[in-house]
């Protein structure tokens, strides 16, 4: 009996801690990648929830076979360009060192004009 009180209590902290963390995230300013990141992962959360939710399309002939075949490519695909973005996202930054000016390049490195 302790030890299903113990998980309880594991998973409400940790359920309490996950909603803060996504109410500090959504306060980010929107070029933040932690957020851009956060952002498409609950966009592909719920797309994938709603493809399961579809249940109506079974009883139709010939439309249940598509729906068979097209909703997983297209949530396989989905989420792969979730993973294909979020490995990357340096390469899609806006601040890159050729943005940055000759002087504040000189700044950084501790270098006198």
């Amino acid at each position: 009996m302790e030890l299903i009180r113990d998980l309880l209590i594991f998973i409400a902290v940790m359920f309490s801690l996950s909603i803060v963390l996504i109410v500090v995230i959504s306060m980010l300013p929107n070029d933040n990648p932690l957020k851009r990141i956060l952002t498409a992962l609950s966009y592909r959360i719920g797309a994938t929830l709603a493809a399961g939710m579809i249940v109506p399309v079974e009883p139709i002939p010939g439309l249940d076979v598509l729906y068979d075949i097209a909703i997983p490519i297209t949530l396989i695909w989905y989420w792969f360009t979730f993973f294909r973005d979020a490995i990357r996202p340096a390469e899609r930054s806006e601040h890159t060192v050729r943005d940055v000016s000759p002087e504040l390049q000189r700044l950084r490195l501790g270098q006198r004009p």
